[in-house]
């Protein structure tokens, strides 16, 4: 199964990159996304311990923590997933098969790299990237 928290949590820090002037709900974060206002919540709060956005309890969210131009895909990937690893190898492989005996060894450090390449990507990429689409 795919997440969707990456994708969410651009959505939040876009729409509030674009509405900087004006604090905004989790309400109406969610109606621009069409889910739980509950989802958005959590999601701001793993933002929020990154100090990536501002927040007031009596206005909601007040702005970003940072310019956009500092926030990476990154920075929000390690913010909002649990497992960060893209992929995981089976275990308890049969050592007697020369498959077996080897899947490990051969693809970790093959996933090792494409783990690597994949946040060197995110890193290069800035919220002010993805924003200046809306605008």
């Amino acid at each position: 199964m795919y997440s969707s928290k990456l994708s969410v949590s651009i959505h939040i820090l876009s729409l509030i990159a674009l509405k900087e002037d004006h604090p905004l709900t989790s309400e109406y974060i969610a109606s621009s996304i069409n889910t739980n206002p509950v989802l958005v919540r959590r999601l701001m709060s793993r933002l929020k311990r990154a100090d990536l956005i501002k927040s007031s309890t009596k206005l909601g969210v007040t702005g970003l923590a940072r310019a956009e131009e500092e926030i990476t895909l990154l920075d929000i990937f390690l913010a909002v997933e649990d497992n960060r690893e893209l992929f995981d190898i089976h275990s308890n492989t049969n050592h007697k098969c020369p498959v077996g005996a080897k899947i490990e060894s051969t693809l970790t450090p093959l996933y090792g790299n494409i783990q690597k390449g994949t946040e060197e990507k995110l890193a290069a990429v800035t919220l002010a990237d993805i924003t200046k689409e809306f605008k």
